[in-house]
């Protein structure tokens, strides 16, 4: 007697996770008049703060805190936060948006070597004084001057040296050239803009994203992606769908700005959406910009 044993066969899909992946957030810069969030309402998916801004008003290399931090933004404030979200980390970022301060330059007479000597004493303090991680380079004016790589070059490897954690924030279709000529080996973090080409089509997104990361020179795990939660395209549910096709192909995401992130529905849902798709996880995309 002959006997056939029937086998089923099952076909077993395991879906890959990414926990290691950045979830961040740019925060204090009082965007559209609106005060920081309390840190305590960040949530704990959020690994990665880029404190907005600090600016070098003398063209000298001397960076200070921005006055609007008050007391949103303090040693005692962050240090509180970091006891209850000990992988956090916080970055000060200098410079910003070109009409408001955050353009490059080196006084006349001042040489690179002195501005990059200044810049990471004024820095280093900053990073001391708040008791944070390290800084971001997010000029986004005068990133074409001559001067601008040498200078940034110096001060990130300075930063390196000093043992703190070095990012930096360009924006695709506008700096993304000048900031992919940066030694990328100074460099842990690149925090590239996706909103200011007005893209709202997910294979137009992602199209940009490869182009982004192909100009800034950047491997998967240092790139991350930014989109905004005020409004600027591409709007959530894009931004979320490029990114669930993507999860492996970028280090991570950022928004700007958590002050608008709180007042999304539901609140800081870019962030938290974002980490179950990194945590292979099916969403749902429900997440929208807060009301105009």
């Amino acid at each position: 007697m002959k006997f056939l044993l029937g086998v089923s066969a099952f076909v077993i899909t395991v879906t890959q996770v990414h926990s290691d992946k950045i979830i961040g957030t740019y925060l204090g810069a009082w965007p559209g008049g609106r005060a920081p969030p309390a840190l305590s309402s960040l949530p704990s998916e959020i690994n990665l703060v880029m404190l907005s801004f600090s600016k070098d008003t003398t063209g000298t290399g001397t960076f200070v805190p921005f006055d609007g931090w008050n007391s949103y933004i303090t040693h005692e404030t962050i240090q509180a936060d970091l006891q209850q979200n000990p992988k956090r980390k916080y970055l000060v970022s200098l410079g910003g948006a070109a009409a408001y301060g955050g353009t490059f330059t080196i006084k006349a007479g001042t040489s690179v070597d002195t501005w990059v000597s200044n810049a990471a004493a004024s820095v280093g303090q900053i990073i001391e004084s708040l008791g944070i991680q390290g800084a971001e380079m997010q000029f986004e004016g005068g990133t074409g001057d001559a001067s601008f790589k040498p200078a940034m070059d110096g001060l990130l490897g300075k930063l390196k040296e000093a043992g703190y954690v070095t990012a930096t924030g360009p924006f695709y279709g506008g700096t993304s050239q000048d900031y992919g000529r940066l030694n990328t080996s100074l460099i842990d973090h690149v925090n590239c803009q996706m909103y200011a080409m007005n893209i709202n089509d997910v294979d137009a997104l992602k199209n940009a994203i490869n182009d982004a990361k192909t100009q800034l020179q950047v491997g998967t795990d240092k790139f991350i992606v930014g989109f905004d939660s005020g409004h600027r395209n591409p709007d959530p549910e894009i931004s979320l769908k490029a990114l669930q096709q993507m999860v492996g192909d970028v280090g991570g995401m950022f928004s700007w700005d958590a002050e608008d992130d709180i007042l999304m529905t539901p609140a800081y849902c870019l962030e938290t959406l974002s980490k179950q798709l990194f945590d292979g996880k099916a969403i749902d995309f429900n997440c929208k910009w807060p009301q105009s």
